[in-house]
Parts: structure tokens; C-alpha cells; sequence
């Protein structure tokens, strides 16, 4: 298959306690109401972006998910995401659950709540990730210059790739090639000096904001190994047995790519005990 392109799973983004003060109804204008649809007053940010940082206090306008039944007055732990922003704020539940004692660590640990969310965002992706290496981008190439389409340019000699391969789309990722010259490997294992990233230059609506490599950056790299067969010109899979496709590494989110100068050190996160919000 080819790297996937399609949308990853809805994550809450902000993460609050909040008690439910009214039911189908809305605490700003211009929100369509229904039956899945609350007023809530936050009682405390536990995680969140800037931008909705300072609600302490406040009602907000809450889409409540799934069929659960709430009742007004109860408290509830709110996994959210920003839905519309007005003379007030309405967010998306994308869970809710009543509050409980295994609650109490994560409501009284303190500190910044963007802080709190960013931690816990690189650290799902440190989980996540195949293969965690540091080390520096030693070149970028484009696709046929990277070593391991050199299998691919052979197959294309002798007719394995459909027509049409390479197709470019309005959401061409402009696939190119980083070399990573590895200094350490953290998670996975690697046994090469070198470790190719497949990332795609373009910066179209759907791929803006991979990283995009350049000789030179160095930092940690957490990879994400795809079964895949790149297009030199897109990203249509070939025709190839399970055992003639290579594995291929990518780095597509922000976070998959932490410049060795970033603030709060990622070396202690990576060796830090992972955090769970969902307890």
C-alpha cells in the first residue's frame, strides 16, 4: 500500500472537569441545539491549547459524544475538541466520564495545562513510533536517488508497476528522501549507521505540517515503518509480493521530528515514566 494519506482518529485536545449545568441548550448564539447538546461550567483546565486556556469558571457549550445519558448537575471528566468559536466557545466530547477516585493524580498534579497536553502528545508519539533514533540529516534525496528505489526502478524495467503509477494529484506529497546519519537508537531496533525518512515536501493543505527535512538538522527522529512501494512522483502502490516491499520509515507529524534544542529536554521525557489521562 502506498504511505497513508488518510486522517488520523479525532484526539482530544482539551482535556477539563466540568459540571453539567443545563441540558439542550447552549451557552453562546449561532450553536445548533439538540438533545446531545449541554451547557458546562469548567472546573478545571486539565489540558489544553492556548487557545482555550482561562475558561476556569466559565459555562461553555459542550456536543456530548456516543449515547450516554448525563444529568445536570453531575461532574464529569470532558476529553474534547474545539468546535465553534464565537461570543463564547462550543466544544466537541469526544468522551465523558463521571469523576472518580483514580481521578484524583491527574486533578491535582498542578502546573500548565499546555504543558501538560504538549507531554502528553510527544509522548503518544514516542509510544507509537517504530524506531526512535538522534542523530543529523547527512542529505535529502529525491525519490529515484534514494538507495532503496533502486528495487523499484528495477521493477519498473521489467513492467511490475501498473499504468498509471506515479500519478500526481492537487494533494501531491512531493515525496523526498532524508538520510539520517544515527548517533543512538532509543526505541526499535536498527542496525545500520544510516536510516532513510520518507517525507513529503509539498506543502498543500494535507501535508503542511510533516517536518521537512534539510542537510544539517539534527535532533531525535521517531519513525513510523509503513509497508509501502513509493511512487518516484506520488504515492500508487506497486504490484509487488509481500516479500519484495520494502519497509519504509515516515515522519509525518510535528511532533515525530525534536530538534535537540528544544525547550524541556526530550532525553528526560523519553526517560520519564509515560502519563495517562484516561485512567
Amino acid at each position: 500500500m502506498p504511505v497513508s494519506s488518510r486522517k488520523p482518529a479525532p484526539q482530544a485536545n482539551f482535556i477539563f472537569k466540568g459540571t453539567v449545568q443545563k441540558l439542550k441548550a447552549a451557552a453562546m448564539k449561532n450553536v445548533p441545539v439538540d438533545d446531545r447538546t449541554a451547557v458546562v461550567r469548567v472546573d478545571q483546565v486539565v489540558e489544553a491549547p492556548k487557545a482555550l486556556t482561562g475558561y476556569d469558571g466559565q459555562n461553555i457549550t459542550v456536543r456530548l459524544a456516543g449515547r450516554q445519558q448525563v444529568k445536570q448537575g453531575q461532574q464529569l471528566l470532558f476529553h474534547a475538541q474545539g468546535w465553534i468559536f464565537g461570543d463564547g466557545i462550543a466544544v466537541q466530547s469526544l468522551s465523558h466520564e463521571p469523576i472518580k477516585p483514580m481521578h484524583a493524580a491527574l486533578l491535582t498534579r498542578g502546573g500548565d495545562p499546555v504543558e501538560h497536553k504538549q507531554r502528553r502528545e510527544l509522548r503518544q508519539r514516542f509510544d507509537s513510533a517504530d524506531v526512535v533514533v538522534s542523530g543529523i540529516v547527512s542529505s535529502v534525496h529525491l525519490p529515484e536517488d534514494a538507495p532503496e528505489m533502486q528495487t523499484r526502478q528495477t521493477l519498473l524495467k521489467a513492467g511490475a508497476a501498473p499504468p498509471g503509477a506515479g500519478r500526481i494529484s492537487e494533494h501531491d506529497p512531493r515525496w523526498r528522501h532524508a538520510i539520517i546519519d544515527i548517533d543512538e537508537v532509543h526505541k526499535g531496533t536498527h542496525a545500520k549507521k544510516q536510516i532513510v525518512i520518507h517525507f513529503p515536501s509539498s506543502k498543500d493543505v494535507r501535508w503542511y505540517k510533516a517536518p521537512k527535512f534539510q542537510p544539517g538538522q539534527q535532533g531525535l527522529f521517531m519513525l513510523h515503518k509503513t509497508k509501502t512501494a513509493t511512487a518516484a512522483a506520488g504515492s500508487a502502490p506497486l504490484a509487488l509480493a509481500e516479500e519484495a516491499t520494502p519497509d519504509v520509515f515516515t515522519a509525518l507529524h510535528p511532533n515525530d521530528y525534536q530538534p535537540f534544542d528544544q525547550p524541556d529536554g526530550i532525553k528526560a521525557l523519553i526517560e520519564a515514566e509515560p502519563e495517562n489521562t484516561d485512567e
